[in-house]
């Protein structure tokens, strides 16, 4: 039976070779969007068995999926390190380096007299293609800590299903805000479109997701996903993480950067920046205090010898300003003559008293907006908008 879709005819074709297809399998089929349209399907290997079995059996996959309604899937072969790194796409070209020495094919299983069963025809097909949209899914990784990266960037989002859907509305160049604070859903060119709440606007732009244009000359911004937003939204719908429910209240509160994003690098280097000013300021601030310290000791000496010669009992009177004692009062009271020298020396050079400094802290500046990723259609140069409405009038 025909395959319907090359991503049929590819995992039915992997399946027979002993393959397990999905999460936790050895391998998914997908697809590759650009500008919103598929463009091709590839398969990502999770395993190195996958890899080898794959490798041993290339011409046999081809094969399979030719005859299966004749789509043919390029089966790529390169060895790094020893082992082999296959991509199966049905697009791109076809390569089979030869393997190196020492390089062990993996065995091929037991022939049996009896004959092999059949794969199920009835089996329902399993396609892990997201949908299409303007943003596109990653390039297959080779190794699996990118995968894996990407999956947990994908379920540290934290969206809801409505988040997600604005984001995607942004990426596809659908999305404005009017003059009066208005926030519209604008499919098609020329149209008012449907208004959307604001609400998930703010944490999304502060999280680094989204970011906003240019105003036009009627004063109306579009609303551009960043490099961050674009990366997000296509791990997103990758590996589809199960979206937070969340209330209205909740789709307000602060929403996490992507990790290892943009956002989040710029993040990190404020905070080290703000460590650093910190621990600056807490040095200033202990070196006005040992001033001080020795200030109020030095004035406390010194009163104590102003207050011996004049008889005064209570710290409720001040020394007056230049005193220094009579040879007399110096012989009388055996005054000592450090205390006498510092008693001299402030009449001439008065010390005022140091001040501690402020520890009052700044408000902290907000980080600029992140720009546009580039990639965003505009809905006015698509339609040659621009034109009609620069267009004189008869």
């Amino acid at each position: 039976m025909a395959a319907v879709r090359p991503a049929s005819a590819i995992g039915r074709a992997l399946r027979r070779i002993g393959l397990v297809q999905g999460r936790g399998g050895d391998f998914s089929v997908t697809g590759y969007y650009r500008n919103g349209e598929r463009d091709h399907t590839y398969v990502v290997l999770y395993s190195r068995h996958a890899n080898e079995v794959c490798a041993a059996r290339a011409d046999e996959i081809e094969q399979a999926t030719d005859a299966d309604g004749g789509w043919y899937f390029r089966v790529s072969v390169r060895y790094s390190n020893g082992r082999a790194r296959v991509s199966i796409a049905n697009a791109g070209e076809r390569v089979r380096e030869t393997p190196p020495a020492g390089t062990v094919a993996p065995e091929e299983p037991a022939q049996s007299d009896t004959a092999p069963e059949p794969a199920p025809a009835d089996e329902p097909e399993r396609d892990e293609t997201p949908e299409p949209d303007a943003a596109p899914a990653p390039e297959p990784a080779e190794d699996l800590a990118t995968l894996r990266l990407h999956r947990d960037q994908a379920a540290g989002l934290g969206w809801s299903t409505s988040q997600a859907d604005l984001v995607a509305a942004a990426a596809a160049g659908r999305l404005y805000r009017d003059p009066g604070a208005t926030l519209r859903e604008v499919p098609v060119p020329g149209h008012p479109g449907r208004v959307v709440s604001m609400h998930r606007l703010g944490p999304l732009v502060e999280a680094g997701f989204l970011t906003f244009g240019e105003p036009d000359a009627t004063g109306r911004s579009a609303v551009r996903v960043t490099a961050d937003g674009r990366h997000a939204l296509a791990v997103w719908r990758r590996w589809r993480p199960r979206p937070v429910e969340k209330n209205h209240d909740q789709e307000c509160e602060k929403l996490p950067p992507l990790r290892r994003g943009v956002q989040a690098r710029r993040l990190v280097a404020r905070a080290l920046e703000e460590e650093k000013q910190r621990r600056h300021d807490h040095e200033v601030f202990w070196a006005a205090a040992e001033r001080l310290r020795a200030w109020e000791d030095r004035d406390d000496r010194l009163w104590e010898a102003w207050a011996r010669v004049n008889g005064v009992r209570f710290r409720l009177q001040r020394r007056p300003a230049g005193w220094v004692p009579t040879a007399e009062e110096i012989e009388e009271h055996r005054l000592d003559p450090e205390l006498v020298a510092e008693l001299r020396a402030d009449a001439e050079n008065p010390q005022p008293k140091p001040e501690l400094p402020s520890t009052r802290v700044a408000p902290r500046e907000e980080l600029p907006p992140l720009e546009a990723d580039g990639e965003t259609p505009e809905q006015l140069g698509l339609f040659g908008a621009e034109s009609s409405s620069a267009a004189p009038r008869a």
